[in-house]
């Protein structure tokens, strides 16, 4: 009976034992891509209150694309209370609710002297805004009479437009029409944010 044994040189089991880890390590990347290929992002499982904010970035950012004189040549209307504000509209709809988002602009007028009052709209004069948004329910009053919702919607707007890095103003109507009541919301670019309160009461004597 014999036995025999295989010598192996120090040199070449070392370059053996570092091809082995080198194929483990090819295998186990392999094994990594094919798992990350086959991940994917379900945004079908996204709430409504996140479907909602998306729907309002993405209509903002059209908006922004645009510009003023690309919405003057397609769907944007005058506003009837005033000479130079125009608006574009949207509806959007959530928790059940239809809402008409309004996105208000000044066109460019050739003439170099305006009267600072003339023709300007409530929210012009109380705030001095050139360019806004007003996001409200589409009922009959067409303003929000629930304050938590009316925070809620404003918080909407204002996760949407500071997600499209726009500075644009937000407002809700709330309580009666006849006040002519809003509060607003505008991300100023920085860990400051602007807010807006106006209301009107008027009494008879």
């Amino acid at each position: 009976e014999t036995s025999g044994l295989i010598l192996v040189c120090p040199s070449l089991l070392r370059w053996l034992l570092l091809f082995l880890d080198l194929m483990d390590c090819a295998s186990a990347e392999d094994e990594a891509e094919v798992q990350e290929s086959q991940h994917f992002d379900d945004f079908t499982l996204a709430s409504s209150w996140e479907r909602f904010i998306s729907e309002i970035e993405a209509v903002c950012r059209c908006w922004l694309a645009d510009g003023p004189k690309n919405l003057l040549e397609k769907d944007a209307v005058r506003v009837q209370t005033s000479k130079k504000l125009r608006k574009a509209k949207y509806e959007l709809k959530y928790d059940k609710k239809i809402y008409c988002m309004e996105y208000y602009f000044e066109e460019k007028c050739r003439s170099k002297v305006v009267n600072w009052d003339c023709g300007l709209d409530d929210l012009q004069l109380a705030f001095g805004v050139s360019e806004f948004l007003i996001i409200a329910p589409k009922s009959a009053s067409g303003v929000i009479l629930d304050s938590p919702e009316a925070s809620k919607l404003l918080s909407a707007v204002a996760i949407a437009l500071s997600n499209s890095c726009s500075r644009w103003p937000a407002f809700v109507p709330v309580h009666d029409p006849s006040r002519k009541a809003y509060i607003g919301i505008q991300n100023m670019g920085t860990v400051f944010t602007g807010r807006f309160e106006s209301d009107c009461i008027k009494s008879q004597v």
